[in-house]
């Protein structure tokens, strides 16, 4: 079985719902996003990333300790 007879296969067996997320997901992945169920990921890991940095180096300073800069 070839890998398109098996995605065919595999769609065949998607309920609505999930062909619909399935088509969103694939919709997204060409066009070079990541996004998903929470929205946009490369945003929210981004705020992520600063927020943590951000807290690392105020308990950096408060303990008197040189901040870590990438």
């Amino acid at each position: 079985m070839t890998i398109k007879e098996r995605l065919h296969k595999l769609v065949d067996e998607l309920s609505e719902q999930e062909a619909d997320e399935t088509l969103r997901l694939m919709a997204a992945r060409r066009q070079g996003t990541n996004v998903d169920g929470w929205g946009d990921l490369d945003a929210t890991t981004d705020k992520t990333t600063a927020r943590i940095t951000r807290d690392l180096a105020e308990e950096e300073r408060k303990a008197e300790l040189t901040p870590w800069r990438p």
